[in-house]
């Protein structure tokens, strides 16, 4: 192409459409002629076409003008021929089509053999979306028939390469390799290219080799090949095809459990293909991907919305083959919704489409899903015979994933089948569904080592553990228990931060069933080491990550590559600290809206921002995460095996951090049971109570009900003998089986919470003479296993003063500020008051810091745990920003406001909100309330903590003196603070030595 040609083209290109066709109409006459124009734009429409598709499709339409301007048909069938090509991009399979077709006429009408064929390069895979697949190889044979008379080998690549896809498409994946190593034969043969375009062709290559090899369990072959094209198209920076391979690659992590890797690459992915502004096709497929691993970890409303989304876009853009694909996606987010009408309704749509389009092989995936669905609704006989005929298809065609969870599915059902006290089975008929379940389990244990499937391995192996337990075989269980786990954990190693415990949520399932095994055997400590195995894994991933690294040399490409990952996580912490900012104003836009003041402004239009922003941090939160994952060092040791795998949670390792009167108490549900494990320095202790759960769901309801002053008669004179009872009762559940394990008066006692309980004030529990704050100083942990981490024998004493926080909310809480006053007076300490408490100055002013005390407004967000707040002058300081503090030598945090300790209980028992944001960022303790409470108790309440504190207390005698002090009140004025509601909303978790401070006059 000439100077002259290469710059109209590039005009042409860069102009809006109707100015293009002034500037064409007004150069008319110095345009190149026809047969030289028609190609010079079609080629730069095909260039254009994966990286600014809408771009290809205005040079096709200029081509269509100019054609008709010099009555060139041979030109108009170019231009119909770019427009059909760009059309398939954007998702418009019948447009494409129809316009091809048209193209096709006027080629053969002129003579055009070889520009025939050409049309049919993107009219092949186009009907073969639109269910035309066997015709469409049909016809590419004569297209290419016709290449090869003429030579035009570059164009029966082309046509080989669409040829190959559609090959995929239909399921014959052998079929697509053999076409892709004959395309690599004539790739080595062709005169005349540059070495770039080889380079881009043998990469694409690769790529869909790759993908095919992936479909058949080829995993290690797959991914070399993957890499090696995303590494070329990198280079020559051609984004659609690296797009491409990154969503192979984020694939196959998904099918090997790396979920977190698998998550970080969409991210990556979607962030490109803004910055390119690529077609909807690749958002919608985009959205799939992201929501198909959003459901492996259980984010079940996000993966939803997505799905949902997709269908609509697909739906816009009309071809069959991507809308049963959506739906096929949708329908696997409802089914994880427990909306299983709903998600028939659809597959049976998806079943449909494909049906029609001719494409068994993914009306068969279609149809395993719809077996998993029925397992799931108890149709147990219809799973297994659905699933038994699938295996057979899927074994056929070597599809390895498919075909292992067919197995699943018929193992699975016959398991179950067993169980069913309506389905009596006679010893021959029951010993045969045996062996069957152990047969295609271990078939699917060979598939999984073989392949690296570590879901599909866990999920066997909890079946040969269950089958094995219900046979007594428990050694067997057992070994069978512990191998899914460990597969489990391996998964694990690849999340961070709420990554683990939402994948948590469904696999806690094989912990709690080895758990459940040892207190059947009375293996006491066995079951107490599975309980803390997983509990709490994201608070004590945080530990591990604060720790500092050793230092370590790098070789030369190990640098390079840390420099871009380095660059890449600067880049999110950029955009991640932006729309903190966007997010804190537009929720205190919200917080302070007035409908009379900003008359245009809709409350709900704000709210949708402030959601958005909620979404969009969070989203961010989690890929700065990810990144610091990836950015690490590659060789350091795995985060399960950097927290001691084998010993971390052992009874043996953690009794020596309990004292001589200490006793830790465990609680544990599981099937309808209460179970409370006692540690002591010495021994351990166990009790069962049948129906806990039961009694635990009748009692809590009116107990909340009753620490609710708006339920009150009087509120002056609250109910005592109401709630003392039900506190009397919770004892009697809670306490009273263990109560000649209770260490003596004044003795400790640590109360590990699980589920439910870790809303429970047990310090207010009621034997019927006492509370049990009265007898014993009590402090809380998420989790056992945390003891050697909050253990602090020897504190060196903290040369800064404490810093105080008070905010009253522009006036609504004056008790906050008279509060704060009061914490700084006594505790000598350095206060940030009303405007100048804020998040900016929390932020610089903690470092260091012994205690912090934060007297201000609190929300618990259980619908978002991680936007639970306290609330400063400039915003809502919420979990993301604590999480962000530098607590490592700070003593104790006080948060002296509403349901600071509420929290969400997410899988592996992790507690979700602002309390273990700060145990993550080094707290070493926390004062935190389970409700709304009282101003002036809370000011008494901490006047008298602190003055227990500094006559040298430790943290929990001193938080239990200051509430039996309140609730022994016996003036008539101040009788009402006996009620629990008034002094016991605070409880302390964490460590509970003495504060080790220089107290500094000021």
């Amino acid at each position: 192409m000439s100077t002259d040609e290469q710059v109209f083209v590039h005009q042409l290109r860069d102009l809006p459409l109707e100015e293009g066709r002034i500037f064409i109409q007004a150069h008319l006459h110095e345009l190149p002629p026809p047969d030289i124009l028609k190609i010079l734009l079609k080629d730069e429409s095909l260039r254009q076409r994966d990286i600014h598709p809408f771009t290809a499709l205005k040079l096709a339409e200029q081509l269509l003008f100019y054609s008709e301007l010099v009555q060139s048909r041979s030109a108009y069938g170019f231009g119909l021929m770019a427009k059909g090509d760009s059309l398939s991009i954007l998702g418009q399979e019948q447009a494409t089509v129809d316009i091809l077709e048209e193209a096709a006429s006027i080629f053969l009408f002129l003579g055009e053999e070889v520009n025939w064929a050409r049309t049919r390069i993107g009219w092949i895979v186009s009907s073969a979306w639109l269910g035309r697949a066997e015709e469409a190889l049909q016809v590419a044979e004569e297209a290419r028939a016709v290449f090869l008379r003429h030579q035009e080998l570059l164009r029966v690549c082309a046509l080989d390469h669409n040829c190959a896809v559609i090959y995929s498409q239909i399921g014959n994946y052998r079929k697509a390799l053999e076409t892709y190593e004959r395309l690599l034969q004539i790739y080595a043969t062709l005169p005349n290219q540059s070495e770039q375009f080889i380079t881009h062709a043998i990469a694409m290559v690769k790529l869909n080799q790759g993908r095919n090899l992936s479909w058949l369990g080829e995993f290690e072959q797959a991914r070399q090949l993957l890499e090696e094209a995303s590494e070329s198209f990198q280079a020559l920076r051609h984004i659609g095809p690296w797009l491409r391979c990154e969503d192979g690659l984020a694939q196959l992590d998904v099918l090997q459990g790396h979920y977190g890797s698998a998550l970080r690459r969409y991210y990556q992915m979607r962030d490109r293909s803004e910055q390119q502004q690529l077609a909807s096709p690749t958002f919608a497929i985009l959205m799939q991907r992201i929501a198909s691993c959003l459901l492996k970890l259980n984010r079940i409303t996000e993966a939803n919305h997505l799905t949902a989304e997709s269908v609509e876009i697909c739906r816009r853009l009309g071809a069959s083959l991507d809308v049963a694909t959506a739906l096929r996606e949708y329908a696997t987010t409802l089914i994880a919704g427990q909306r299983f009408k709903d998600a028939l309704h659809v597959l049976d749509e998806a079943w449909t489409l494909f049906s029609e389009g001719k494409l068994l092989h993914h009306a068969m995936i279609t149809r395993l899903q719809q077996t998993s669905l029925l397992l799931t609704m108890g149709q147990f006989y219809e799973a297994y015979e659905q699933a038994s005929q699938l295996k057979t298809y899927f074994d056929e065609r070597q599809l390895v994933v498919r075909a292992t969870g067919a197995r699943l599915v018929m193992a699975e059902a016959l398991l179950q089948l067993m169980q069913q006290p309506e389905f009596l089975l006679s010893p021959a008929h029951k010993d045969a569904y045996q062996q069957e379940v152990r047969a295609l389990t271990q078939e699917v244990i060979e598939f999984t080592r073989r392949y690296i499937l570590r879901e599909e391995g866990y999920r066997a192996l909890y079946l040969l553990g269950q089958m094995a337990a219900l046979e007594e075989h428990y050694a067997e269980a057992e070994s069978y228990y512990e191998a899914a786990i460990e597969q489990i954990e391996q998964i694990l190693e690849n999340l961070v931060v709420d990554l683990l415990p939402a994948f948590l949520h469904s696999t806690w399932k094989v912990y709690e069933a080895m758990i459940a095994l040892g207190l059947q055997q009375r293996r006491l400590a066995f079951a107490f080491q599975y309980l803390e195995r997983a509990r709490s894994l994201a608070l004590r991933h945080y530990f591990v990550a604060t720790q500092p690294d050793e230092q370590i040399r790098y070789e030369p490409s190990e640098i390079v590559l840390r420099q871009e990952k380095q660059a890449e996580l600067l880049r999110i912490q950029t955009e991640f600290h932006e729309w903190q900012a966007r997010y804190r104003r537009s929720s205190q836009q919200l917080e302070s809206f007035d409908q009379i003041l900003a008359p245009g402004v809709g409350r709900q239009a704000l709210e949708q921002e402030v959601r958005r922003n909620e979404e969009k941090v969070s989203e961010l939160f989690e890929r700065l995460h990810l990144q610091q994952f990836v950015s690490s060092r590659t060789d350091e040791k795995p985060f399960l095996d950097r927290i001691n795998r084998s010993s971390e949670y052992e009874v043996s390792r953690l009794q020596p951090y309990l004292r001589e009167q200490q006793l830790l108490l465990a609680y544990f549900l599981y099937k309808g049971k209460l179970v409370i494990l006692a540690l002591t320095r010495d021994e351990i202790k166990c009790v069962e109570q049948e129906n806990g759960i039961e009694v635990l769901e009748r009692l809590l309801p009116p107990l909340y009900a009753h620490l609710e002053p708006g339920g009150w008669p009087d509120p002056l004179h609250p109910p005592q003998q109401a709630i003392r009872k039900l506190l009397h009762k919770l004892y009697g559940l809670l306490l009273a089986p263990i109560a000649d394990w209770l260490p003596e008066r004044s003795g400790e006692l640590t109360i590990v919470p699980y589920g439910l309980l870790h809303n429970l004030p047990f310090h207010a529990l009621y034997d019927g003479e006492q509370f049990l704050i009265e007898r014993f100083q009590i402090n809380y942990l998420p989790a056992a296993s945390l003891l050697p981490q909050l253990h602090a024998e020897a504190l060196e004493e903290s040369k800064m003063a404490p810093v105080v926080f008070g905010y009253s909310g522009q006036g609504q809480l004056p008790r906050a500020l008279e509060e704060a006053q009061m914490v700084q007076q006594l505790l000598h300490g350095v206060s940030f008051l009303e405007s100048e408490a804020t998040i900016g100055q929390l932020q610089q002013q903690v470092v260091g810091r012994p205690l912090i005390h934060l007297a201000t407004h609190g929300q618990c967000r259980l619908d978002a745990p991680n936007f639970s707040y306290v609330r400063l002058a400039d915003g809502q300081l919420n979990a993301i920003d604590a999480f962000g503090l530098n607590l490592k030598q700070c003593q104790l945090v006080t948060l002296s406001g509403c349901e600071t300790g509420l929290a969400l209980t997410g899988g592996g028992d992790e507690q979700l909100g602002l309390g273990r944001a700060f145990l993550a960022a080094g707290a070493a303790s926390l004062v935190m309330s389970l409700w709304p409470v009282e101003d002036a108790a809370t000011n008494e309440l901490m006047i008298l903590f602190y003055q227990h504190l500094l006559q040298g207390e430790g943290k929990a005698q001193a938080l239990r003196a200051a509430q039996c002090d309140l609730l022994r009140r016996s003036s008539q004025s101040e009788a009402q603070y006996r009620h629990p509601y008034f002094w016991a909303a605070f409880r302390l978790v964490g460590n509970t030595a003495p504060l080790c401070f220089h107290q500094v006059e000021h």
